[in-house]
């Protein structure tokens, strides 16, 4: 009984040990990155989270957020400042979407791909007054986007829309088709934070489990995505095929539509164009499930266009897969980000779609 006691003893010394050690290294030795890494979500300062909630939107880019060459402007996009009021003689380019569009893989703000098409449309094409805003938002679907553009799109006086949906539409089509409804409920739920496993309260558990892989940093889809949806990885439980089936793009297709006239009611041009991805990674998104999600909402991104006689970029027919442009399946990389720029700056420029200054 000594013994035991006596090895207990040392063992909880050992652990406070390196608990202190952990708290020391990460609060004050470690880099800003690790800290941002390894620190509960709740202890990260304000001006390091990417994203805040919303009365309507349900969540959106901090205006305060800053992380190396990243940041976002007062108006809480990504980008540098710009007058609400559209200065006159300027044809402003709005692009709307998710993760792609935001360019989440590309650190420096002056690398992300609608800031390269404004550098392309301008040095290239002589487009001497064309703006391009960053409207992106990571993890938005057609829903949230429909409603950035509603409530907050619409103020800055854009003149010509580019809507790239993709990824997130099919993941909201992963849910149990009895929970599949038009509010998008089976997907998402209100802003609430995760709960925090108990080992997560110890700065060396925590850097343990992160650093190992058996646990991460606290992303944003566990803050907004419904508790029953099924994740990227899990849905393979599922049979995912049938329920590509059972839960068809109809809501898709209604958020297109009704952001097609939201542009013609505001007088604004808009355009579509398809979602690219890289098919030579091994990862959920090269799935056959998840790539016939991708041809299905791709078809519909093209029936809408058509249907609504507004211009369609079939941008995933033309977009190099090789590994050199991307960061992962579904986001370029910074040759990635010019490469998608030049090909929509020569979409815009042969369909005539920038006005001549």
């Amino acid at each position: 009984m000594k013994i035991f006691k006596s090895l207990l003893i040392k063992i909880l010394f050992v652990l406070i040990i390196l608990e202190l050690s952990s708290v020391i290294w990460l609060y004050f030795i470690a880099p800003q990155d690790l800290k941002l890494e390894y620190s509960l979500f709740s202890y990260i300062t304000p001006d390091n989270q990417r994203f805040i909630p919303h009365h309507y939107l349900d969540y959106a880019l901090n205006p305060n957020y800053k992380r190396g060459k990243t940041y976002h402007n007062s108006f809480g996009y990504r980008g540098k400042e710009f007058p609400l009021k559209k200065p006159e003689g300027t044809f402003r380019i709005v692009v709307l979407g998710g993760s792609t569009v935001y360019t989440i893989a590309v650190d420096d703000n002056d690398k992300t791909f609608p800031v390269q098409l404004e550098k392309i449309l301008k040095e290239k094409y002589g487009y001497k007054n064309v703006e391009v805003i960053n409207a992106g938002v990571g993890g938005y679907n057609s829903w949230e986007t429909l409603l950035n553009l509603e409530f907050k799109v619409l103020d800055i006086e854009p003149d010509l829309l580019i809507g790239y949906e993709g990824a997130n539409d099919v993941h909201a089509r992963f849910v149990a088709p009895e929970i599949y409804r038009g509010d998008n409920s089976g997907r998402r739920k209100q802003w609430s934070p995760p709960k925090i496993a108990l080992l997560e309260y110890s700065t060396f558990f925590r850097i343990l489990m992160r650093k190992s892989g058996l646990a991460g940093q606290a992303g944003i889809g566990e803050f907004v995505n419904a508790d029953n949806s099924y994740g990227p990885v899990s849905v393979a439980e599922h049979n995912p095929m049938d329920l590509l089936k059972k839960n068809p793009p109809v809501y898709f297709r209604r958020n297109l539509n009704n952001m097609v006239a939201v542009a013609k009611a505001n007088d604004i041009d808009i355009m579509f164009a398809t979602w690219a991805y890289s098919d030579r990674y091994n990862d959920y998104a090269t799935t056959d499930h998840y790539k016939k999600g991708y041809e299905e909402n791709n078809d519909v991104v093209k029936e809408v266009a058509t249907s609504n006689h507004i211009p369609l970029f079939d941008f995933a027919s033309i977009m190099p897969k090789d590994k050199k442009y991307w960061a992962d399946s579904r986001h370029v990389n910074e040759l990635g980000a010019e490469k998608k720029a030049m090909l929509f700056a020569e979409f815009l420029h042969e369909n005539n779609l920038v006005p001549n200054d």
